[in-house]
């Protein structure tokens, strides 16, 4: 990802010798968002590149700034390699990954905060219409979809489903309301619901998925759907075994010292 990748360019401008390793391909999160995303970006500056000067880029546009710098810097990248451990000390650490061992001084961590997709646990939620992201709304019409969750990324899936022709889109969040969003997709949702360009469930949980139904429940009933596709969006698990595995704790109380 943008964190994983900045580490190995600031090595490389320090001359040190590095390995940048990810279990997926260069992108982290951002291989995730849908087509032509719009990407808001804060200013930053990135070693042997420069600062990233606009303030919205598209999906396609980032990933190409990671394609060329990865190619014009010959970073040194091993994809498709999972960390499956960490042992040793400072100076002297064993990294055990999918493709083998690898040994470093210093090890730095970019997992990032999305971590496996977050599941609902509920009957029918192994079917293959059910999914965790969105990578093109385009691709899906005259279809009846419900979207699981109420922050950025069910609403921007939301909206870019409802946009496609025929479909039919319902927003199931079990909040009664949607919080924190950012500004402009909470302008953008209002007016959807206000246009009725889908349909938003408040105070709403899916209880069972089946092929051509989906089953919410209410404070007040249960709710019954004709359905073609579901896509949760309910966060994600960080992968907390390992991470305590390495030594990393959570949730410990921390007290200062005089």
């Amino acid at each position: 990802g943008p964190a994983g990748l900045s580490a190995a360019l600031r090595a490389k401008e320090l001359g040190l010798h590095y390995l940048l390793l990810d279990q997926d391909q260069p992108g982290g999160t951002i291989l995730q968002y849908p087509r032509r995303k719009l990407v808001l970006v804060q200013p930053v500056k990135l070693p042997l590149y420069g600062f990233l000067k606009k303030g919205e880029y598209s999906k396609e546009g980032l990933l190409e700034i990671w394609k060329s710098l990865i190619q014009d810097q010959k970073i040194k990248l091993l994809s498709g390699h999972k960390l499956l451990g960490i042992t040793g000390q400072l100076g002297n650490f064993n990294i055990e990954t999918s493709s083998g061992p690898v040994t470093a001084a210093r090890v730095v961590l970019a997992l990032g905060r999305r971590g496996t997709p977050r599941k609902l646990g509920i009957p029918g939620e192994e079917l293959s219409k059910v999914m965790y992201k969105l990578l093109d709304a385009e691709t899906y019409k005259n279809k009846k979809l419900l979207v699981v969750g109420g922050g950025d990324s069910a609403i921007e899936a939301a909206q870019g489903l409802a946009h496609q022709e025929g479909n039919e889109v319902t927003v199931s969040y079990r909040k009664e309301n949607f919080f924190r969003l950012k500004a402009r997709n909470e302008t953008n949702i209002e007016k959807a619901i206000s246009d009725k360009l889908l349909n938003v469930i408040f105070n709403s949980s899916p209880v069972k998925i089946e092929e051509d139904i989906v089953t919410l429940k209410t404070p007040d009933s249960t709710l019954e759907l004709e359905n073609d596709f579901v896509f949760i969006f309910a966060g994600g698990e960080l992968p907390f075994p390992l991470l305590n595995s390495i030594g990393i704790e959570f949730g410990k109380k921390i007290e200062a010292m005089n």
